[in-house]
């Protein structure tokens, strides 16, 4: 784990925003709640290979509030005009959650902008059960929101009893939402849970790679949902991180950062070996 993570920009629309390393531009989305710190494992490894943009998402961490964005699409629009005022490069995109959901978005609707796209425990087409379920949630914090509330998916993201090694983990994420701005996640979230992920017409209409990976025990963002949407892109691939659960870019970082590279530099260089195998 890298000790500090670096300075913040913020960009003339309002998003605080790390650029660390050099090479081609490779842009990193957080979920909901969450700040640009969850990348802590990826920036340091990633930033060897390329430039590495992490963004704090609108409401969250140093970045202002839109309370314009009611849907995908004007988050991911509030997104693609940093990348053209700031970026100014094609990108790979990388999202986590609801930063997947942002990532794909902008590989399907900015094209001419994205070379690649890595959607990590996305979601797609909930089952009726887990929609009641998010239903539920979207009621209880429209009703009323406080960091307890705010800070609850710890509980869903880890296996408790907590081992030794995600107690860490588990402490990182608390304190990311314990700090996350009431009205930001509010906003945020609700949008998560009336998302149920790109059509299947936009993700067959997608001809750049895309790389979809998720843990083998998230009963949310299922491995079922991955697969469905590797099925459906033209260049899809599926990638399932075997004992794993929500959080995979802290619980199982050496695994992922090696797979994020790989991919990255085969969208940016097709002549490039691919070190993995697609699953």
């Amino acid at each position: 784990m890298i000790s500090k993570i670096p300075q913040r920009f913020k960009s003339s629309q309002g998003l605080a925003y790390i650029k660390v390393g050099t090479g081609p531009s490779l842009v990193l989305i957080h979920g909901v709640g969450l700040r640009l710190d969850a990348w802590i494992h990826q920036i340091e490894y990633l930033a060897q290979t390329f430039t590495v943009y992490a963004v704090d998402m609108p409401g969250h961490g140093d970045s202002d509030l839109y309370p314009e964005c009611r849907n995908i699409d004007q988050y991911t629009d509030v997104i693609a005009s940093w990348i053209t005022s700031d970026v100014e490069t094609p990108v790979v995109m990388v999202g986590h959650s609801m930063g997947s959901m942002i990532a794909l978005n902008f590989a399907i609707r900015y094209s001419n902008s994205c070379v690649g796209v890595v959607a990590l425990n996305s979601i797609f087409r909930r089952s009726e059960e887990a929609k009641k379920a998010v239903l539920k949630r979207v009621s209880q914090i429209k009703e009323s929101l406080s960091t307890d509330d705010v800070t609850a998916p710890v509980k869903r993201w880890f296996d408790f009893p907590l081992s030794s090694a995600d107690t860490e983990n588990a402490k990182l994420c608390s304190e990311w939402l314990s700090k996350a701005s009431l009205k930001g996640y509010q906003q945020a979230y609700e949008v998560f849970c009336f998302n149920d992920g790109p059509s299947n017409d936009a993700l067959s209409s997608l001809t750049i790679p895309a790389l979809f990976m998720t843990g083998s025990g998230d009963a949310n963002s299922t491995p079922k949902m991955s697969e469905a949407m590797a099925d459906l892109c033209p260049k899809g691939s599926r990638y399932i991180v075997e004992h794993a659960r929500h959080m995979l870019t802290l619980t199982h970082h050496k695994e992922i950062n090696t797979i994020i590279k790989a991919f990255g530099q085969h969208c940016f260089d097709p002549i490039e070996e691919v070190s993995y195998e697609y699953i």
